[in-house]
């Protein structure tokens, strides 16, 4: 008895764990070469303390028990990560057991035959170590690529996850990882199902999580469809604050219309020239501004400019368009999803410049169509982006701002302007600060 257990314990569990959270530290660009000894104590200290739990505890019991030990013992250990980094890695660290584990179970079906003796790795540790050792190298050269790699995209993801907020989409992540717990728990039940159960209780305990399953995968797609349905009611309820600036700002200056001709009529009488070409100069100036709006063929883009425009003024930026009056875009876009484009991209450049000195607060925004493609440019000045943090940016919940900020306004861009099968391009030189470009295929109007 203890010659087996010291047998699983040594050439089994620990190689196993070391292994597995190598994989999972290299994956999200952790480092894992600098944590080795805390890594060889997890493997070390749960895998003992896994091994005994197998011993006296029942089998469905022994799944929990053994995912609790897994957390507590990582958190113990690499605490000072924090509550959130730790709980990614666990449960990264979970999936990748369950992916090897089901990866074996069938490899061994495939060369042992489709009924498994239980406790193979204890009665049959022969033909067990037969496919887990090369998966266990194989995973472990994995690891060292991706060591030497370091993909961007898994350290995106990373923060991505580490910076989530409490809101529907991670509603739909935590249902979604519930659920792959559940598949997992199915699994272990049924590997230990000739061990510990009767055919009554292991069908009543597979058929009750069968059913949470399918519960968590309606509650997820409900999910999706408020969110969609949130998304849409946000925007539309920018949009109709919007237009409803544009008509104020109309109304307001076709009120004070008489005042102007009273005060030209006044200067006029007092002989005052100087004074009256000065006032009219800013007269035309901000009667230009409407005149915009109202020739503009989209008038939902002119009004947000407007709107914009008018903001811009109360935070001391210079805020320039290039539109075209007669850009035709309203067959290759939405107007709702323009304004969602356009809006955020503005808003984005507009935060940046809040940081700079008065004289660098600069903000260009350009539309046009070129080579049949409907392009967006916003650019403003800004510190220098790093090729990482340009590609970071477009993942949801990552901001360089403090505090304040969900970190969704690129990533909502991006979405968009993929469901038009365009592309988004973010340059950032020193000299020119950031640019971010957006091309749309253009559709003629029919």
């Amino acid at each position: 008895m203890l010659l087996h257990y010291s047998y699983i314990v040594m050439a089994v569990s620990i190689p196993q764990a070391i292994v597995r959270m190598w994989l999972t530290f290299a994956i999200w660009g952790l480092m894992p070469r600098y944590h080795a000894r805390k890594l060889i104590l997890f493997a070390v200290v749960s895998s003992i303390l896994i091994d005994i739990d197998y011993l006296f505890v029942p089998a469905i019991i022994h799944v929990l028990t053994s995912t609790c030990i897994v957390f507590l013992v990582l958190y113990v250990i690499f605490r000072k990560f924090g509550i959130r980094n730790v709980l990614v890695v666990f449960l990264s660290y979970s999936a990748v057991s369950l992916l090897t584990d089901l990866m074996g179970f069938i490899l061994l079906q495939t060369a042992y035959g489709s009924f498994l003796p239980a406790g193979m790795a204890r009665h049959h540790p022969l033909q067990y170590q037969s496919v887990f050792v090369p998966i266990g190298l194989a995973l472990l050269l994995l690891a060292r690529y991706l060591e030497n790699k370091n993909f961007a995209y898994f350290q995106r993801l990373y923060q991505y996850f580490i910076n989530i907020k409490q809101t529907r989409t991670t509603e739909v992540v935590l249902l979604t990882l519930f659920q792959a717990f559940l598949l997992g728990l199915l699994f272990a039940i049924g590997s230990e199902y000739e061990r510990d159960y009767s055919g009554v209780a292991f069908n009543l305990v597979f058929y009750a999580l069968v059913l949470l399953t399918f519960g968590a995968f309606f509650y997820t797609v409900r999910l999706l469809v408020r969110i969609r349905e949130e998304a849409v009611r946000q925007t539309q309820d920018v949009y109709v604050e919007e237009i409803g600036r544009m008509f104020t700002i109309i109304r307001g200056q076709r009120h004070d219309f008489l005042n102007h001709m009273q005060v030209i009529s006044s200067m006029l009488k007092m002989n005052k020239l100087e004074q009256l070409k000065k006032y009219m100069d800013d007269l035309v100036k901000e009667s230009n501004s409407v005149a915009s709006v109202v020739s503009h063929s989209s008038p939902a883009l002119a009004a947000f400019i407007q709107a914009k425009t008018e903001l811009s003024l109360s935070r001391g930026i210079s805020f320039t368009c290039d539109i075209p009056e007669d850009l035709n875009i309203e067959a290759t876009v939405k107007s709702i999803d323009l304004v969602k484009i356009v809006g955020n991209l503005v808003d984005n450049a507009f935060e940046e410049s809040d940081t700079l000195p008065p004289d660098q607060r600069r903000v260009r925004l350009h539309m046009g169509i070129s080579d049949g493609l409907l392009t967006i440019e916003i650019a403003n000045r800004g510190r220098l982006l790093s090729d990482a943090e340009k590609q970071m940016m477009l993942l949801p919940g990552y901001t360089t701002k403090k505090t304040g900020h969900s970190g969704l306004g690129l990533a909502i861009v991006q979405e968009r302007v993929s469901h038009y099968q365009g592309r988004l391009q973010i340059e950032s030189t020193e000299e020119d600060g950031t640019t971010v470009r957006v091309a749309i295929p253009h559709r003629q109007r029919p």
